[in-house]
């Protein structure tokens, strides 16, 4: 690592802000849609805006691998990688429905060194380094204090493959059951971010990819709270996700797990 921790966070967030900027240019706009799957939606946006990061990523890291949504794997050989969300809430940007954002996080081997979560609708621009705290426009955050699930508020997300399988149905049964109440808000990395400066207790979902939680999780472990996967983290499309406050984190493993991993 020839960076500090803090040089990756300005350059993420340089390369989040001018990825943000086109998605305000385009907010409101009619866009080209594509379908990835069902009801898993691409725009023009999306290319455009992981364009902006790719390069702007590779201009400062040149040697560094990137994963990204859209465009796959960039491999370069390295042991640090930039994983990217160029838009995490397409559906609803193509529904110009405003809850949407930049993801970006670096990876060393697979763990998360730093993360930068960009909502360029309100302008928030949270980040996290690695024991370094999380932030929220420069300033610290941390989770919320909420003790029980029945005291919280929880989003939790729609598997890309719904209208075939029934992949986290149960679990957001359940937790209609026993939180205060639940969201579906279509924005995982967002989600995540609200989770971490106390917005909401947790998140929780299945069928998850690395772009959609490689920042989110910096976030919420570096503001006190937990991040845990379940199932085979060979297969991230199988595993479940859970972060939380902490304080409730036993409760919804009991809940939505069965208590083990």
């Amino acid at each position: 690592m020839n960076k500090t921790l803090s040089e990756y966070i300005i350059i993420a967030s340089n390369a989040a802000r001018a990825a943000g900027r086109i998605l305000r240019e385009g907010w409101g706009k009619p866009h080209a849609i594509e379908f990835k799957g069902a009801i898993n939606l691409v725009t023009e946006i999306d290319r455009a805006s992981e364009a902006v990061l790719i390069e702007h990523l590779t201009r400062a890291t040149p040697d560094y691998d990137i994963l990204a949504e859209e465009s796959g794997t960039h491999a370069r050989g390295s042991t640090f990688r930039w994983v990217i969300d160029p838009v995490d809430g397409t559906t609803n940007y193509a529904h110009h429905f405003p809850y949407f954002a930049v993801s970006i996080g670096l990876e060393e081997n697979g763990e998360s060194l730093a993360g930068v979560v960009y909502d360029p609708i309100l302008d928030q621009l949270f980040s996290a380094t690695r024991g370094g705290g999380a932030f929220l426009n420069g300033e610290r955050i941390t989770c919320s204090h909420a003790q029980t699930l029945g005291a919280s508020l929880v989003a939790t997300g729609l598997a890309y493959d719904a209208w075939e399988s029934d992949r986290g149905l149960p679990e957001i049964i359940g937790l209609i059951k026993r939180a205060r109440s639940l969201r579906i808000n279509g924005c995982a990395a967002l989600d995540y971010a609200n989770v971490a400066c106390g917005r909401l207790e947790a998140y929780c979902d299945a069928g998850l990819a690395p772009w959609d939680i490689s920042a989110g999780r910096l976030l919420v472990s570096e503001a006190g709270g937990i991040f845990k996967q379940y199932g085979d983290n060979a297969r991230m499309d199988l595993t479940y996700c859970i972060a939380s406050n902490a304080k409730i984190h036993a409760e919804l493993e009991k809940l939505l797990i069965g208590g083990s991993e």
